[in-house]
């Protein structure tokens, strides 16, 4: 095997893994709540070839982690920011207070956005409505 075909094997195994569900995992309904994993991620390979046409020679080398961060909890009957929360599952570091930050600086903001969303969209839906005379 040539290094190109080493070199698009080792890029296909490291697409295999490093996907989203990586990061976040499935999400698992316990009651009325929902759990949803985060995990940290790093990967690393390379790959080379050299010598003659007679005396050649190439190779691959990867290594790679995933460690748990967090769980994302979220409460189905507490509407707004309020029904979520993060839990850091290890000892807090630079990715969990990033995800802290995000859940409480930008999950009220994407709330507010989909509450405007979904109040212009049933106005629209409103004004649509044959009107009964």
């Amino acid at each position: 095997m040539d290094a190109e075909n080493l070199f698009g094997k080792a890029l296909d195994e490291i697409d295999r893994l490093v996907n989203a569900g990586t990061v976040m995992g499935k999400p698992v309904e316990m009651g009325d709540r929902v759990i949803v994993p985060v995990a940290a991620f790093g990967f690393g390979f390379g790959a080379g070839a050299g010598g003659s046409d007679d005396n050649g020679g190439a190779g691959t080398g990867a290594g790679g982690g995933v460690s748990p961060v967090a769980l994302i909890v979220i409460e189905k009957n507490v509407s707004g920011p309020e029904g979520i929360r993060v839990v850091p599952v290890r000892k807090p570091g630079a990715i969990t207070e990033a995800i802290t930050a995000v859940g409480e600086d930008v999950l009220p903001k994407v709330v507010e956005i989909i509450k405007k969303e979904m109040s212009s969209k049933e106005e629209k839906e409103e004004s649509e409505k044959p009107s009964e005379e």
